[in-house]
């Protein structure tokens, strides 16, 4: 037999197993996926005791968790009843000898036994493995307002304090810089991350430290109490299905910080004399953006300051990174910025189906006015919380309906009827569903002045007004324009399925799927 017509038996061969036995060499990929959970934690050694001699070790800890039976005291130790994450020591140096010693121990010791154990001695490249050989579905879990009232008005969690109701100096302290002692100080209560960052900085802890040695510490000690408590299992936290079951609690109060319900945001210098230079003051409902935010951090990135305390007028303070206050309020791609974070709210399914085909001007001075419309005469003589309040109040009043007899029931599109019959589009329906969805926004109802504007999320290219042109004024009939310098707009049935289906997935409409042809154009006979 000649080797090409072997090659073509064994091809046909393989082809025929993969066939008949699919999981075949699927087996690794698999391995390779339970390899990555969210419990996967990379062991390294300090500076002085990594001799680059093979890679760090790749450890699973959920998975020796389960080794053991949930006794956390065989791998770590107790300090003041609490117990240390680090492995068998507290204040021992960890070295390679004392990993080694420990850990292989532990493996004879089941291996002896007759039970599942891990590598020994011989087996350096099993915990030893390159890094891009790993992976992790690890997740970031945030501690949310909701996560954040739970705690609050647990029980189970006191105060230090025991005088207090308030249970709020169990999590939160400040440090003493010199004396590296920390403190509890009410109404100074901020995040946590303002002060431990992602690595360890001189004697301050990450956050991820701070994070274990508080939380999982507290949980594991009330689950030795046998009270029902938060995760000890690195996936209780950091697994996206296990996150996604946590419960969310809908009715929030605020924070007890005393903050304002509504401010002026000024962008003159203190003291200034010259503030017609500057633009005019901002109205700003305090209230309302926290409800609306999962975390103070959302706005507030650094400290609970005011923004002006960092961002100044002029930009010349290393607090704030020497970022202005106009551009700190104005950067269309940072989420803490008031633009950024508007552009990013016309994303939502409320918003999406205009602003993805009309999105917001750059120099739409009409919206700039809404939020800038304090002058300093005004501030002078008002007191500001109580001129803020007011401007945002008319500013909702001012908000002008519709009167619906106005807007057509129904508009029949026939302009490209041929195979179906013309379709027959409930205007009002539609236009009411989405006013509804914009009076739910006190955004939306301040930047859109009226009902009417709203017209231009289908009448894009329309002035304000109840009688816009047809759609056939711009778009061509006969497809897409070829006139030599013509503009790229779509013929007119590219821009009614753009502009329907497109409108219909990002607003998430389900009544009506996007794609059922003839729900919107019933076939001829």
């Amino acid at each position: 037999m000649s080797k090409v017509k072997s090659f073509q038996l064994v091809f046909f061969a393989m082809i025929v197993l993969f066939i008949m036995f699919p999981f075949i060499g699927q087996a690794s990929s698999e391995i390779k996926d339970k390899d990555k959970g969210p419990d996967r934690i990379e062991i390294t050694l300090g500076a002085d005791e990594n001799k680059n001699e093979m890679p760090a070790v790749s450890f699973m800890h959920d998975l020796h968790t389960q080794a053991v039976e949930g006794k956390c005291a065989d791998c770590h130790e107790k300090k003041e009843n609490v117990f240390v994450f680090k492995f068998k020591r507290i204040d021992k140096k960890a070295t390679m000898d004392f990993y080694h010693d420990a850990c292989i121990a532990c493996h004879v010791k089941k291996k002896e036994a007759k039970e599942v154990f891990g590598p020994t001695a011989e087996d350096c490249r099993s915990c030893h493995v390159q890094k891009e050989a790993k992976g992790s579905v690890w997740k970031e879990i945030a501690f949310d307002r909701s996560l954040h009232f739970a705690h609050e008005s647990s029980e189970k969690i006191k105060s230090l304090n025991p005088l207090e109701q308030d249970n709020c100096s169990r999590c939160h302290h400040q440090a003493n810089e010199k004396t590296k002692e920390i403190f509890y100080t009410k109404g100074q209560e901020s995040a946590c991350s303002y002060c431990h960052k992602s690595e360890n900085i001189d004697e301050v802890k990450s956050i991820r430290q701070a994070s274990h040695d508080s939380c999982v510490a507290c949980h594991q000690s009330f689950k030795d109490q046998k009270i029902e408590a938060g995760p000890v299992a690195c996936n209780g936290c950091h697994d996206q299905e296990q996150q996604l079951k946590i419960k969310k609690i809908a009715d929030i109060p605020r924070l007890k910080r005393n903050q304002p319900d509504e401010v002026v945001i000024t962008g003159w210098k203190e003291g200034s004399k010259d503030k017609k230079a500057y633009m005019s003051a901002v109205a700003f409902n305090h209230k309302s953006h926290e409800q609306s935010a999962q975390s103070c951090k959302e706005c507030h990135h650094q400290t609970l300051k005011k923004c002006n305390d960092c961002h100044t007028a002029d930009g010349g303070d290393l607090k704030g990174g020497f970022v202005s206050l106009e551009q700190a309020m104005h950067n269309p791609s940072s989420a803490q910025s008031c633009v950024g974070c508007h552009k990013e709210t016309t994303k939502n399914k409320d918003c999406a189906g205009c602003h993805t085909v009309v999105p917001a001007a750059k120099d739409n001075s009409e919206s700039c006015k809404t939020c800038h419309s304090l002058t300093p005469v005004q501030l002078e003589t008002t007191d500001p919380g109580q001129l803020a309040k007011k401007v945002l109040s008319d500013l909702k009043a001012a908000y002008k309906k519709v009167p619906l007899d106005k807007i057509p029931e129904v508009v029949a599109i026939d302009v490209l009827a041929k195979d179906y019959k013309p379709s027959q589009f409930p205007h009002r329906k539609v236009v009411q569903a989405i006013f509804e969805r914009v009076e739910n926004s006190d955004m939306a109802t301040a930047f859109h002045s009226d009902q009417a504007s709203l017209c231009m999320g289908c009448h894009h290219n329309s002035p304000k007004t109840l009688e816009p042109p047809k759609c056939a004024s711009c778009h061509s009939k006969n497809g897409p324009s070829t006139v030599s310098g013509s503009d790229d707009r779509p013929g007119l049935k590219g821009a009614y399925h753009g502009q329907c289906i497109g409108c219909h997935q990002k607003m998430e409409v389900k009544s009506v799927v996007a794609t059922d042809c003839v729900r919107c154009h019933e076939a001829r006979k």
